[in-house]
């Protein structure tokens, strides 16, 4: 009986060995990549009684103070998911994402004019979150079309098991990568997150002709130049890299002569609380799957294997040693 024990816990042994060297070596890295089919929206809003201030250019260049709302649409390209693979030899994703920001009344959806709108097509590793430089990529800022789109950095999330220090993040302004920067630890319903920060401190990105009289000049028409600035502040699950919370608080103005003359752009959007539940409901138990196939499988599973492979062995060589000794009693006593 108990030879068979024994032999039992060599075989469960060894298979609880290669569930955890196939959990760590192979599961993970099948699992740990985003989906080419990815569909969802992201909405965030001012806080209440923190209203904007902007210009809103449909209204005739009007200053004006209000609740701004910014919607982030964003939709998987299978197809050219899949292109954008075979041509560059990587797994790659091709997701679409159309970014709008109007008052919380406007529909991102109408196919208006937003006060700001951003349509672009990102080519980025399924893994690291890293855009990666592909033909199919293409940009539209405000109706401005830019193809090929360049883009670098991280786009739309963190990588998966992120770490404890600066990654390169896009900024749609800017049109470039600038650091997020690892600045603590916190939690977002229960969830476990870490903090980035990415600040981007007052910066020239070109120039605008507007009315003398919207600046305080007597001028007809003045040409002043375009500033701005933003922190943003991401709270990232790690296991899975996604942002649980994003927040940016965004001052643009314009300058005369160096001196600050109107505001453009002065608002803090962050995600909505709805926006920040559904989430985190969709991603808890994708960070637990994660943790299990990547960290609890391999080192419990690995533990128990090889204790139950000891076990079987000593049960086995017990079981012989105890069947030797009995045959040499019957010997004896013939």
């Amino acid at each position: 009986m108990s030879k068979k024990l024994g032999t039992v816990a060599l075989f469960l042994g060894a298979f609880l060995l290669a569930l955890a060297a196939l959990s760590k070596f192979y599961m993970y890295d099948e699992l740990a990549v985003v989906p080419l089919n990815n569909e969802s929206t992201s909405v965030a809003e001012t806080a209440a009684g923190k209203d904007a201030e902007y210009l809103d250019v449909a209204a005739g260049l009007k200053p004006t103070t209000g609740p701004l709302k910014n919607t982030k649409v964003v939709v998987g390209n299978v197809e050219e998911g899949k292109k954008a693979s075979e041509e560059l030899d990587r797994d790659i994703a091709v997701w679409d994402i159309y970014d709008c920001t109007d008052k919380p009344s406007f529909d991102c959806g109408s196919g208006e004019t937003a006060l700001s709108a951003t349509d672009d097509r990102v080519a980025f590793d399924r893994t690291s979150g890293e855009a990666v430089d592909w033909e199919g990529a293409r940009s539209d800022v405000d109706g401005e079309i830019i193809e090929p789109g360049k883009f670098e950095g991280l786009y739309f999330k963190f990588p998966f098991d992120a770490k404890k220090k600066t990654y390169p993040f896009w900024d749609g302004t800017l049109r470039e990568a600038t650091p997020a920067k690892f600045v603590g630890e916190g939690k977002v319903k229960g969830m476990k997150t870490y903090t980035y920060e990415q600040t981007i401190e007052p910066i020239k990105t070109g120039t605008i002709d507007v009315p003398g009289s919207l600046v305080g000049s007597d001028e007809t028409t003045v040409t002043a130049d375009r500033i701005y600035s933003s922190v943003s502040t991401y709270e990232v699950e790690p296991v899975t890299g996604v942002v649980l919370v994003g927040q940016t608080a965004q001052d643009s103005y314009l300058e005369l002569d160096g001196e600050r003359v109107l505001t453009t752009t002065k608002a803090t959007l962050r995600y909505t609380e709805d926006n920040i539940a559904s989430t985190v409901d969709e991603y808890k138990s994708k960070a637990l799957l994660l943790s299990a196939v990547k960290t609890y499988v391999p080192l419990g599973g690995g533990a128990l294997g090889l204790a139950l492979i000891v076990l079987g062995l000593f049960t086995r060589r017990g079981s012989r040693e105890g069947a030797r000794a009995s045959h040499k009693g019957e010997l004896v006593s013939h």
